[in-house]
């Protein structure tokens, strides 16, 4: 059974929600919507007559937080040098000049690439339209999940929708995309990349792969259509069809409330245990962290989140949980678990409510406020970070699963899935 929300339910979760989307795959923004009209850098011929030079400093703009209707203020700094600099180059350059909305938002990302923090990032209006629309879990693309290889600069292949577009083209888990339409993916960003690949629904994208096992190259066509993340599916496993599964793929708006909704149907099955599955779920809203957490734990800690003064805030559970205290419960975590999924797995780990299975977690353990500027980009930026209730840390070094499995290619290409049936034994055996 899938459960998604309606249209009423997908409100503007700017308004009260922080988002943990990560470097993973903007963790989520990549997650089913691989597509692409280009975003490239708009060469136009404008003469110092007509061209004007780039803002010194980002407008005041509506707080991602707060609402559109509160502004933030400009940066104190000062930016003179920056805008003298432009002004010549406007004026007595000779040749096509770059838009000036596309030297605003280059200038942007310079300044932020000399950070350490992958996660403090900048979004186009074009790609912050493809971050709205991630985060409700409906797109035009290719339907797989992503994440950046930087040894490789290139997109990797988290997890190709079954039988998405990508998946039918044949594309496969870890296999790299070195070019989209011909672009090297070396000369991009993962946000840039993914706003190539996207786009409308029957359109076509070529794309260059690189495989293990695999002498050459290769491209592959891929049709765009519309995808619908998958956001909670449940079914009952094990020999006797008694234990509970129920999988979540994005903390999207609403997701808390249809956890504890699809909860509640397996427990109307009277299961003997139960099994949560946060596997490639890169992530998504702070606030459905915490009312997924409010699920599966008595009154307690969920996170504490620290900010760089040292001032800290600790957020607890809401409502009582769905299940029993005594009722077995493991969670399924892998490399492409991050950011929301730690939260919540780090929570039930620390607490001592369930058992982790699989491989480590990817280690996103920072937290991202959007703002929407004046003309609809996004600035994110981390504002803190975050550690379990033990005080355990998790960004850079992720979860240690309780077991570990771990899953080869060859066995998820088979559709085995030795992680679960390793749930399973643990289940039956409790060892």
């Amino acid at each position: 059974m899938t459960y998604q929300p309606n249209d009423n339910q997908k409100t503007n979760f700017f308004t009260s929600q922080r988002v943990l989307i990560g470097c993973i795959a903007l963790v989520v923004l990549a997650a089913a919507f691989l597509g692409g009209t280009g975003l490239g850098f708009g060469i136009g011929r404008i003469t110092a007559k007509n061209a004007t030079p780039p803002n010194q400093a980002v407008q005041p703009a509506p707080s991602a937080e707060e609402g559109a209707e509160d502004v933030i203020a400009a940066p104190a700094q000062d930016f003179g040098i920056f805008s003298e600099a432009m002004g010549l180059f406007y004026q007595d350059f000779f040749g096509p000049l770059p838009a000036t909305p596309d030297a605003n938002y280059e200038a942007i990302k310079g300044v932020l690439s000399l950070i350490d923090d992958p996660n403090t990032s900048f979004l186009t209006p074009e790609e912050a339209d493809f971050f709205r629309t991630s985060i409700q879990g409906t797109f035009e693309g290719i339907g797989a999940r992503v994440a950046w290889d930087e040894e490789n600069e290139a997109v990797k292949i988290v997890e190709p929708f079954e039988n998405q577009p990508a998946w039918k083209a044949g594309i496969r888990r870890n296999d790299l995309i070195i070019a989209i339409n011909g672009e090297p993916t070396a000369e991009m960003d993962l946000t840039e990349a993914v706003g190539k690949i996207r786009g409308a629904k029957g359109t076509e994208v070529t794309l260059s792969l690189r495989r293990d096992g695999e002498a050459d190259d290769f491209d592959v066509v891929v049709v765009r259509d519309q995808i619908e993340t998958p956001v909670i599916s449940t079914e009952m496993v094990g020999a006797n069809g008694d234990i509970g599964y129920v999988e979540l793929t994005t903390f999207s708006n609403n997701s808390g409330r249809l956890v504890r909704q699809a909860v509640e149907d397996v427990l109307d099955r009277n299961p003997r245990a139960l099994i949560f599955d946060l596997r490639g779920n890169a992530g998504g809203l702070l606030n459905e962290a915490i009312n997924v957490a409010s699920v599966f734990l008595e009154e307690g800690d969920v996170l504490i989140e620290r900010f760089s003064d040292g001032t800290e805030e600790i957020y607890r559970t809401r409502d009582n949980a769905a299940i029993d205290k005594d009722l077995p419960l493991v969670v399924l975590v892998n490399e492409g678990s991050a950011s929301a999924s730690e939260i919540v797995a780090g929570a039930l780990q620390d607490s001592g409510r369930a058992i982790l299975i699989g491989t480590t977690t990817f280690g996103k353990g920072s937290v991202q406020l959007p703002h929407t500027l004046s003309d609809g980009s996004i600035m994110r930026v981390t504002i803190a970070r975050w550690f379990t209730p033990k005080d355990r840390t998790i960004d850079g070094t992720g979860l240690d699963p309780d077991i570990l499995v771990e899953i080869t290619d060859a066995q998820f290409e088979a559709g085995e899935d030795p992680q679960l049936e390793r749930a399973l034994q643990f289940l039956e055996t409790g060892q």
